[in-house]
């Protein structure tokens, strides 16, 4: 659950003694297939781009039938960290830690599951601060075990310090199996807007013993290039693809 490809591991190794380590706290409250979800923890994220990211999160209530894994709960922190080079652009520089989400998770084959995801994210320049208020419903398989693929899309928006995202993850079952889970996201409040669209892909260690919720990870943008670059595209979603983990 927690082995690192070769790349992002020696990456980590060479920053850890320069990596630039942001404290925060998270909480979870609302209600899924109307039972209660109550959950806080917190972590580091790695605004110095070097693989350290880190969360544990403690849920005191949480329904029976739902698997915070399922929904990516630490999703509206993680691209913080992410590696931005070549002119593309991560979270933390386009909000340093102040910003809001609005996103929406759904599962493919799991018609009637949908579960929403409000999200207010602050930095008092101690600690980060994120406050997300949950709610939806979720009938599917409850065996998640991690993440293997996990990929999203940004797009600038018209309206200043807003971009739009789309997402996709692929989720493991202790069975071997996998659960393809989809979400579109508005982030908004941010101090600038997204330049240009851009492409993204995260790698995670994640890990739920049935009340607290571990993950390490990384991950890296890259601009989208224009029709004519269509070639060096490829390529670099080979390149990014090489970096995926198996959770």
């Amino acid at each position: 659950m927690r082995i690192l490809t070769a790349a992002i591991f020696l990456a980590g190794i060479s920053g850890a003694s320069h990596a630039q380590l942001v404290d925060f706290e998270a909480t979870f409250m609302g209600q899924v297939n109307g039972d209660e979800v109550n959950g806080s923890g917190g972590g580091q994220i790695d605004i110095g781009q070097d693989g350290m990211s880190n969360a544990s999160i403690l849920f005191n209530d949480l329904p029976a039938g739902f698997n915070p894994i399922s929904a990516s709960l630490i999703s509206n922190l993680c691209a913080n960290a992410f590696r931005a080079d070549g002119g593309s652009e991560n979270l933390w520089d386009l909000g340093t830690g102040n910003y809001a989400v609005d996103r929406t998770f759904q599962w493919i084959g799991l018609s009637d599951s949908v579960v929403t995801v409000n999200s207010i994210v602050t930095n008092d320049e101690a600690v980060v601060m994120s406050e997300s208020i949950i709610s939806g419903t979720y009938n599917g398989p409850t065996d998640i075990i991690g993440i293997q693929d996990y990929s999203v899309t940004w797009l600038p928006s018209s309206t200043p310090g807003e971009f739009f995202e789309a997402g996709t993850a692929v989720l493991e079952r202790s069975n071997g199996d996998t659960l393809i889970m989809q979400f579109a996201s508005i982030f908004s409040g941010l101090d600038a807007g997204l330049s240009q669209p851009q492409i993204g892909v995260g790698i995670f260690d994640t890990a739920f013993d049935g009340s607290t919720l571990t993950l390490d990870w990384d991950g890296e943008f890259e601009i989208v290039p224009t029709p004519g670059t269509a070639a060096i595209m490829s390529l670099g979603c080979l390149g990014l693809a090489g970096r995926r983990r198996r959770c």
